[in-house]
């Protein structure tokens, strides 16, 4: 065992003494304001596993504020515009239903990216439904939708916000530096009898679920929940239990599925015990670590190989796996001639000095593509034949890669 004294005391008991489990690297793109690393670590007290960065919380403020992933419908989940983040909201809605009876309750949605959660209570009939979100632009997108939505976080509360007979927390805990501060702040938003609904990827099971290598530990997920975790931030913090932490599955795109943990609560003036250790989660996540570490061995593997005759190639999405993809043999010293992504947040930007362009914009030339996705990449496949395009594509996966005629003509406008 590998023992620190951590940069972040942890989040939930302040203890500083820690287990090193593993040491992340990012290849992070320009003015991105989030460190490019940082080291995953067990608590020794209370067993919880976090991101030890050293960003403080108003960086993961200014993300979410200037680029924000979510606002962009077509390639962000929260909004429910495909069939599975629809299926997704629906049932968190069904489950909020379960302890929220009445249809005139206040409800509050914190992270609400574009309304999509909202849209899918008020097809059960509620109807005093607000929304909170730091990014401008998902809260544009909110009010477009019909539902009254402020700019802010729960570090960060807009005056005149009041409060709410149920406030929703669907993913959002997991990306907080500052939970103290997160947990502090959402007291301001309850009432003396309102519910708190919260749900985070469940990390016991993220070994069940591995789509890609060390999917889970990226730039923006810095905390870890079990279900024993969840209970102990909200006994830390003044809540109660009302439903236990219930696991659950969700889809994370059209083919993959994710785990996930849920539990409600209701804030307390009451002791609510002490914390129990989880005994189990940093032996789950050692487990992941060393699955990941293979996956990641046999994908780079693979590219070697499928590499080893392409003087230039095209890395198609820059997101979690291409940043880490990035750090290791063989597309770290890979000549790559351009990065495409469909999200207009990326675009224009540089990804290791690399130009990131818009799909429209890889036009002509007959560069192999690398598809750095195996969440998207099917919709990746789709988009590129509706732009006719004919590329060789080097998948992630070991399948045949596809062949093509050639453009030599062609050029990156």
């Amino acid at each position: 065992m590998t023992q620190k004294t951590s940069v972040r005391g942890c989040p939930i008991c302040r203890n500083r003494s820690v287990e090193l489990l593993h040491s992340q690297q990012f290849a992070v793109s320009d003015s991105h304001p989030l460190a490019d690393g940082y080291d995953v670590v067990a608590c020794l007290v209370c067993g919880f596993v976090y991101a030890d960065t050293a960003a403080p919380q108003t960086a993961y403020d200014a993300l979410y504020r200037n680029a924000s992933k979510y606002q962009d419908a077509k390639t962000s989940t929260g909004g429910g515009e495909s069939a599975w983040d629809a299926e997704r909201l629906a049932q968190t809605a069904h489950t909020i239903s379960m302890v929220v009876a009445d249809k005139n309750a206040s409800i509050l949605d914190v992270g609400c990216a574009n309304g999509g959660l909202l849209e899918a209570l008020r097809a059960l009939g509620y109807s005093n439904l607000e929304g909170l979100d730091p990014a401008p632009a998902c809260v544009d997108n909110t009010w477009r939708r019909g539902f009254a939505a402020r700019t802010g976080s729960l570090s960060s509360i807009p005056e005149g916000a009041g409060t709410f007979d149920a406030v929703m927390l669907s993913h959002v805990l997991e990306h907080v530096r500052d939970l103290e501060g997160a947990l502090t702040g959402l007291r301001r938003l309850l009432r003396k009898n309102s519910i708190v609904y919260i749900e985070v990827p469940d990390a016991t099971r993220y070994g069940d679920f591995l789509n890609a290598p060390f999917q889970d530990f990226n730039t923006e997920h810095i905390n870890h929940f079990s279900g024993v975790c969840l209970d102990n931030l909200a006994r830390q913090f003044g809540f109660a239990q009302v439903v236990a932490p219930t696991s659950k599955v969700i889809g994370s795109s059209a083919d993959t599925l994710y785990p996930a943990v849920f539990g409600i609560y209701r804030p307390t003036d009451a002791p609510t015990g002490p914390l129990t250790e989880d005994v189990s989660l940093r032996e789950r996540i050692r487990q992941y670590c060393a699955a990941s570490a293979s996956l990641m061995r046999a994908i780079n593997l693979h590219l070697s190989n499928e590499l080893e005759s392409c003087r230039e190639v095209v890395l198609w999405g820059t997101g979690q796996l291409a940043m880490k993809l990035l750090n290791e043999e063989p597309l770290r010293k890979a000549q790559i001639r351009a990065c495409v992504d469909a999200s207009p947040l990326n675009q224009g930007k540089q990804l290791r000095g690399i130009p990131i362009l818009a799909p429209a914009e890889l036009t002509g030339g007959d560069w192999p593509v690398v598809i750095t996705s195996t969440l998207h990449e099917a919709a990746i496949r789709r988009d590129m034949r509706k732009l006719g395009l004919t590329n060789r594509i080097i998948s992630l996966r070991q399948v045949p890669a596809e062949g093509v005629r050639p453009h030599p003509e062609g050029v990156l406008q």
